[in-house]
C-alpha cells in the first residue's frame, strides 16, 4: 500500500518538474551581494537546484533529529545482546546443576538399595527342636 501511495504522489511531482524544466529555459543571472561574481544559468536549473537543496536540507535535519532514537536503539541492542549471553550462561548452569542432581540421585539410590528378601530371613526360623 505504501509503495502505491508513493507512486501516486511522486509521479505527478516528477512530471511537473519535467514540464517546469522544459518550459523555463530562459537564462537568469544570479549574484551574491557581497561578492563580485555572476552566474548565468537557466531558470529551470535554479528551480530544480533549489528543490534539490531543500531535499538535502530536509534529509540532514531528519538524520540529525533521529540521532537520539538511533543512540537509544544501539544501547538497547547492546543490552539485548548482554541479556542473551546471560540467558545462555544460565541455561548451561541449569543443565550442569541438573546433571549434578541426576548424579547425586543415582548415587543416593545405589547407596540405599533394599536388601534382597533371602538375606532378611533370620536363622531363628530354621531352628530344630
Amino acid at each position: 500500500m505504501g509503495k502505491l501511495l508513493s507512486w501516486i504522489f511522486l509521479t505527478p511531482l516528477v512530471l511537473g518538474l519535467i514540464l517546469f524544466a522544459a518550459s523555463n529555459r530562459a537564462d537568469v543571472v544570479l549574484r551574491l551581494w557581497p561578492f563580485d561574481y555572476e552566474l548565468t544559468t537557466p531558470v529551470a536549473l535554479v528551480g530544480v537546484g533549489g528543490l534539490f537543496l531543500g531535499f538535502l536540507w530536509g534529509a540532514v535535519m531528519v538524520w540529525i533529529s533521529g540521532g537520539v532514537a538511533r543512540g537509544r536503539a544501539r544501547r538497547e541492542a547492546h543490552r539485548a545482546e548482554g541479556a542473551e549471553k546471560e540467558v545462555l550462561r544460565l541455561k548451561t548452569d541449569v543443565e550442569m546443576l541438573e546433571e549434578k542432581l541426576r548424579a547425586a540421585d543415582a548415587k543416593a539410590k545405589s547407596a540405599s538399595l533394599p536388601v534382597p528378601a533371602s538375606d532378611t530371613q533370620t536363622s531363628g526360623s530354621r531352628h530344630i527342636l
